[in-house]
């Protein structure tokens, strides 16, 4: 391999661009502990602050760093945004001023600049289908990134899935695209990914410390696409999602929690009659006066918005094997929602395109009468309701339901 330096580096600084300022917008505010309660790709679909637990606290540093990316903002800019909020919700946090505030600021801006480079690099990869790593050749640099310099290889080669820069904190490290033409004037060639040694790590999380494989030179949390994990390996591979399966993700330093049995109550609506099989026009009708028209949307306790559409009916009419009486309880959708007992988000990775997904799972024991209950369990991702599934019997019976990050609780 021949490591030429013909072509202008990337800027090491993040650049405001439509595509990280979209990374940034589609990510979902979630309260944490600290930066462990997600892991590596999680954090590519969570907007997550150390130890901010309010959703209005999060939400004005979502609006803050999106607008440092679209702006262009810089550090000190930033830094009288970061004064003002902290000052506003008496927010105490640990650190200095200028080393969290840097952070936040830096790791925010560098992920999203990646992540809105990957989904360039997927765009135009027919024309431009080859990436060189670029780390910044002085003293700061990791020698294990230096090592990296220069090297070119496939846009789709496995390599950039777990060594795509930044590969730590403060990294400076880049990515370039280039095409065949490219190779040629500037004496590149296309080498060969190197082996990737894996090494373990301590890393300390609020419930003790908890050993982590990753790549050599590769902080713990880094080793991850966070392009990729946003939006797949590019429109094809998310096309096939559909076919393929979903593997679940937990982070290392997830934490644990007491679950006690659930208790019931009674529900503030009626359930419906049930519907005669293949009678479509009284379904949708039975949906319409659950939710209140053809669709809505409800606000649930975390602040999120979740639509609920004729989709709901659609996934029954598709199939004669879902006429099965879970319309009886679409009556209860918009207290499920509104006043559910437990909120909880997952993650889940796509074998077929990379992308990770985030779920949210609403909870809530209804009693039926003195003798029998039901646990009302819904999910919804991309704020669209996509179904819901009740358990009878006792409230221990929702086992493994109630797992992922719980991020309410009533």
């Amino acid at each position: 391999m021949t490591i030429g330096e013909g072509l202008p580096a990337a800027p090491a600084a993040p650049v405001h661009f439509t595509e990280a300022i979209d990374y940034l917008r589609g990510k979902v505010r979630l309260p944490t502990r600290a930066w462990t309660d997600l892991w590596e790709g999680q954090h590519a679909r969570g907007f997550v602050v150390a130890g901010a637990q309010t959703d209005a606290l999060l939400a004005d540093f979502h609006q803050a760093v999106t607008r440092a990316t679209a702006e262009g903002r810089t550090l000190q800019q930033f830094r009288e945004d970061f004064d003002r909020i902290v000052a506003a919700h008496g927010w105490s946090y640990n650190g200095s001023r200028g080393w969290r505030s840097r952070v936040i600021f830096q790791t925010n801006m560098r992920m999203a600049y990646a992540a809105g480079r990957w989904k360039q690099v997927q765009e135009n990869k027919r024309t431009r289908p080859y990436l060189r790593y670029l780390a910044v050749k002085d003293s700061r640099t990791r020698p294990e990134h230096m090592a990296l310099h220069g090297l070119v290889l496939p846009a789709d080669d496995p390599f950039w899935e777990r060594m795509y820069p930044p590969n730590g904190w403060n990294c400076r490290c880049t990515v370039q695209s280039l095409n065949a033409r490219d190779l040629e004037r500037y004496g590149y060639e296309v080498g060969t990914a190197p082996e990737i040694e894996e090494e373990a790590r301590q890393i300390n999380t609020p419930d003790g410390q908890v050993t982590v494989t990753v790549p050599k030179g590769v902080d713990p949390g880094f080793a991850y696409n966070p392009g990729q994990a946003a939006w797949g390996r590019g429109a094809q591979s998310v096309a096939m999602e559909r076919h393929g399966g979903w593997d679940e993700l937990v982070a290392p330093g997830a934490p644990s929690y007491s679950l006690d049995p659930l208790s019931a109550t009674a529900p503030r609506a009626q359930l419906a009659p049930r519907v005669r099989q293949g009678d479509e026009v009284a379904l949708r009708t039975l949906l319409r006066r659950s939710i209140g028209g053809d669709e809505r949307i409800f606000a649930d306790p975390s602040g999120a918005a979740v639509a609920v559409t004729q989709a709901v009916a659609d996934h029954i009419v598709a199939d004669s094997k879902r006429w099965d009486g879970r319309e009886t309880y679409w009556p209860l959708i918009p207290e499920l929602l509104t006043a559910p007992q437990e909120i909880w988000v997952g993650f889940a990775r796509s074998t077929a395109s990379g992308r990770v997904g985030l779920r949210r799972r609403y909870v809530r024991m209804v009693a039926l009468d003195k003798d029998r209950a039901v646990a009302l369990v819904a999910d919804a991702e991309g704020g669209l309701w996509q179904a819901m599934t009740f358990f009878r019997g006792s409230a221990r019976a929702l086992g493994n339901i109630r797992k992922g990050l719980l991020i309410y609780r009533e």
